[in-house]
Parts: C-alpha cells; sequence; structure tokens
C-alpha cells in the first residue's frame, strides 16, 4: 500500500511538472510576442464591442465607421452609444466589451484611481490601443448671455456634461483653476446635444463640450444664434499641468465657427483602450485595422483628419497592450 502512495504520489508531482511547463494560453495579455500573417484571419468571427460616446460626439460616427472596418475583416462587431469616457473605462475593466473611446484625462484618472475614479480605486486591467486626436474644451454660450470669461459663468445654467465624463471632469478642473466650483455655478449635468437644446430653449446659458471640431451641436446652435466662445487664459492652462499634464494649450480657429478672432483653450487627446484579457492577437489586430483603414474613420469625421500613426503614442494615460506595442515596433514607432 505504501508503495502504491508513493508510486501515485510520484506521477501526481510529474503531471504538475508537465502542466507548468506546457504552453500558455493564448487568451489574455502575454509579452508581445505575436504572430500575425493576416489580420483576417485573427478577426474572423471574434466578437467586438466598441464603446462610444453621445449621438452628438464625435466619437458616435467614429465607433459606427470601426464598427463596419472589423466587420469587413470578418468580425461580429458593433458599436454602443454610452455616457463616454468614464463609462467606457468602467466597462473596458470588467471585461464587458473589447475596446473604446476616451479622453486622456479620464484614463490618466482611471490609471491613478484619482477624480471620478476614487471610489472604485485604479482602473488595473485597462490598457492603450492608441492616441488619436485632440478634444477642443469649448465652452459655448450665446452673445446675448452677457457670458465672455470664465467667471462669467457664476450664477448661471452651465451644462458640464454627462455625469463623470471627460467632459465633466474637465469642466470640474477648469473651474478650479479659476478658484471656482459647481458652488458659483448652477451646474447641470447633460451631454453636448441636451445642453445646445437647453440654450435653444432658454433653460441653459452655457455648454460645456469637449469634442473634436467642428462639433455638429455648436453648428446647430450657430443657424439660430450668434455665439460665444469663452476663452481659457494660457496662463491658467499651464498650472493645470503641473496636476494634470495630458492637458495642452491649445486654439479654437475662428474659421470653424466663423468667430472674430482665434480663441484660447485646452486639449486633452483622443485615446483608444482596450483591457488586458484581449489576447496579443486581437489586439494587434484591431490596431493595424485602425490604421490600415485611417481613411474610412476620416470619411467619418472631420475630428479623424488629426490621427496619424506618427502620433499614435503621444502622451499615452496608461500601459499600452502589448499586441498593439508590437505593430507599433514593426511600424518603426516607439514611445
Amino acid at each position: 500500500m505504501k508503495r502504491l502512495i508513493t508510486i501515485f504520489g510520484l506521477l501526481f508531482l510529474f503531471a504538475l511538472l508537465l502542466s507548468a511547463c506546457g504552453p500558455e494560453q493564448a487568451e489574455g495579455e502575454g509579452d508581445g510576442d505575436v504572430d500575425v500573417d493576416n489580420v483576417e484571419d485573427v478577426l474572423d468571427g471574434e466578437f467586438i464591442t466598441i464603446l462610444t460616446g453621445g449621438s452628438s460626439g464625435v466619437y458616435y460616427p467614429l465607433g459606427g465607421s470601426l464598427a463596419k472596418i472589423y466587420q469587413d475583416l470578418g468580425a461580429n462587431a458593433n458599436s454602443q452609444s454610452t455616457a463616454a469616457s468614464a463609462a467606457n473605462i468602467t466597462t473596458l475593466e470588467q471585461g464587458k466589451a473589447e475596446i473604446g473611446f476616451s479622453m486622456a484625462d479620464a484614463a490618466a484618472d482611471a490609471d491613478e484611481g484619482i477624480g471620478s475614479f476614487e471610489d472604485q480605486g485604479v482602473q488595473e486591467n485597462v490598457r492603450a490601443i492608441a492616441s488619436l486626436y485632440p478634444n477642443y474644451l469649448q465652452i459655448v454660450a450665446t452673445e446675448k448671455s452677457g457670458i465672455e470669461t470664465v467667471e462669467d459663468l457664476a450664477g448661471k445654467n452651465v451644462a458640464v456634461g454627462a455625469p463623470a465624463s471627460g467632459t465633466e471632469i474637465s469642466a470640474q478642473r477648469v473651474l478650479e483653476a479659476y478658484d471656482m466650483s459647481y458652488d458659483d455655478i448652477n451646474e447641470d449635468f447633460l451631454s453636448f446635444s441636451e445642453g445646445v437644446e437647453g440654450i435653444q430653449n432658454g433653460n441653459i446659458d452655457a455648454v460645456v463640450i469637449s469634442s473634436g471640431m467642428p462639433n455638429a451641436g455648436v453648428l446647430e446652435l450657430q443657424t439660430t444664434e450668434d455665439i460665444v466662445i469663452v476663452e481659457i487664459e494660457e496662463d491658467k492652462i499651464l498650472d493645470m499641468q503641473d496636476d494634470y499634464p495630458v492637458y495642452f494649450p491649445t486654439e479654437v480657429p475662428k474659421d470653424v465657427y466663423d468667430l472674430d478672432d482665434e480663441v484660447t483653450t485646452i486639449a486633452v487627446n483622443n485615446v483608444l483602450l482596450t483591457h488586458s484579457d484581449v489576447s496579443d492577437e486581437v489586439a494587434y489586430a484591431m490596431t493595424k485595422a485602425v490604421y490600415d483603414h485611417l481613411e474610412d474613420l476620416q470619411d467619418a469625421h472631420n475630428a479623424a483628419k488629426d490621427i496619424s500613426i506618427d502620433n499614435a503614442l503621444d502622451n499615452l494615460p496608461m500601459k499600452l497592450h502589448p499586441g498593439a506595442e508590437t505593430y507599433f515596433e514593426e511600424q518603426g514607432i516607439s514611445e
């Protein structure tokens, strides 16, 4: 009996050694050693859910275009309208989608577990795919509102974006830069389109929009109203960079909305994100498809014309997925 127990014990240990030396599973984040001969072979039949944003924002048409690209490569892809950045990150963290759009400030907060992610903590599973195009913060009011500066927002009804969205996060931080807070305004947590509709209905005095340009909601408002884009002073933006390095100063060109002059404001990059349980091969294929079919994305919205592989690794707010990293290395692009 003792001899049998010893033999079974040795066999059990031998089995454990074999399993330890066996091949790793293909799924999940690996070491970036990707072997992909044909993207269609990888994506064929793959389920890909793309998280976008509200219907009046840029993420929405870009997500629809990206879904079509993946579908043409054989994937079962669909795009979903969401509350945008923070909601997309949370969904990716839970593994309930494969890829999504976000503003870099929201992603940086998620990576550190601060801001709107303070209660949730660090979103450990989310990974970057690429930087895309800059978002321009546009604080929009009508000329008749009398709003010309950030300080003029005091006591006004301001649509600050959907709760915990990238726009809402930026709105809070701009107010902080001017020693203001929600205590100084009447904040309304409305999407871009709802905020614009509120101005048209006389319920809202100003709307905060963070998007590519031109924004469809602003163009719509401009058909009936003379508009103002409120300046965010460069020195305030540079001060904000100390705590939030993803922000940088830029200008709203006067010809975008037929303004009298350029307007200084904040920009922050938009990023594509995924999560660590997406295999290296799928992450590689999803990334490659974006740049192989970049013209299709650029046809979906003017903002996408700023997407370039040369800028794909600029100012990434979190760790790059190994599959995406391998693709960029093959293209000679490095951080």
